[in-house]
């Protein structure tokens, strides 16, 4: 039916008043965690951290492969400012190579996580029933079984190499996102625009990816971010256990390993990279937590 001149079409103004109210729910999310002084300072280590491993893919200050470039057991000095280690390599070369592995291992398991947690909690939260029933006794299961005790029964079985390490790390860190994702599922297909979708003839994997999907970004995002970091220990600790990047390849882990056999003659070598594990992880959870309050939708209220 035709509108009279001048008069809005209602459609047109539901769907303005939407587009504006999810605008400001993201801008409101993003001006609440510009406000947090400690998830901003985080955020720019990580940025430094991330400017570093970029850089040593193309350039780093002396070749992280090659002993002797310095005394053994060096201190830090002009030349090499975080000292040399037991081969007499540079630490500081070998620390930002370092960084890369270790945001490659955390970047891309939480990838495989977030895409398979989705795609099981989306399908136990959206179908219900039998599934869900499955899925979730699936995920109790897995709960039910030391993560880093599969880890290294992967690695052994699947061998050792990047790759393989993300994808040991990933098989036992899913459970978290599809147990979020479930819940968010189960809660957002009774919502009122769901029910219309459905009522409009829509497909199943239409209300899924359009509609529910996109209103569980935030916890998602949240979600995601706080386990980079326990990706990131985890490799650590497998590379501590001898069963993680292999030689001559560096990374944090690999170096506390190599580390621990000269801790009375060159303390340094084991300090750095502790101290980097230990300020990168605690970054990341800080801007895990700064996405969390600005997320929650009660701190909108305020």
């Amino acid at each position: 039916m035709a509108l009279a001149p001048g008069v809005a079409n209602p459609q047109e103004y539901v769907g303005d008043t939407v587009a504006r109210e999810q605008t400001s729910l993201w801008a409101d999310a993003w001006r609440r965690l510009r406000r947090n002084r400690l998830a901003l300072v985080a955020t720019v280590f990580i940025g430094f951290v991330l400017l570093v491993a970029i850089i040593s893919v193309f350039w780093t200050p002396y070749p992280i492969y090659r002993e002797s470039v310095a005394p053994t057991y060096e201190g830090l000095s002009s030349q090499h400012l975080l000292g040399a280690d037991q081969a007499g390599r540079d630490i500081l070369s070998r620390l930002a190579v370092g960084a890369q592995i270790s945001l490659e291992v955390g970047v891309g398991t939480q990838i495989l996580v977030v895409a398979f947690g989705i795609l099981v909690g989306l399908t136990a939260g959206y179908y219900r029933g039998i599934l869900d029933g499955v899925i979730s006794t699936v995920i109790n299961i897995f709960y039910g079984i030391p993560s880093l005790l599969v880890a290294l029964l992967m690695v052994l079985l699947l061998g050792r190499g990047l790759d393989k390490i993300i994808i040991a790390i990933a098989a036992t860190s899913w459970m978290d996102m599809a147990r979020l994702v479930r819940g968010q599922g189960l809660a957002l297909r009774e919502r009122e625009f769901v029910e219309a979708a459905r009522a409009g003839g829509a497909k199943a994997s239409r209300i899924i990816f359009r509609h529910i999907l996109p209103n569980a970004l935030g916890p998602i995002v949240v979600s995601a971010t706080l386990t980079i970091g326990i990706a990131i220990i985890t490799e650590s600790a497998l590379s501590y256990l001898g069963l993680g990047i292999g030689p001559p390849i560096a990374s944090w882990g690999s170096m506390l390993f190599h580390a621990q056999e000269f801790i009375w003659e060159a303390a340094h070598y084991a300090l750095f990279p502790g101290v980097m594990i230990l300020i990168t992880v605690l970054c990341i959870n800080f801007i895990g937590d700064g996405l969390r309050d600005a997320f929650d939708p009660r701190s909108f209220e305020r």
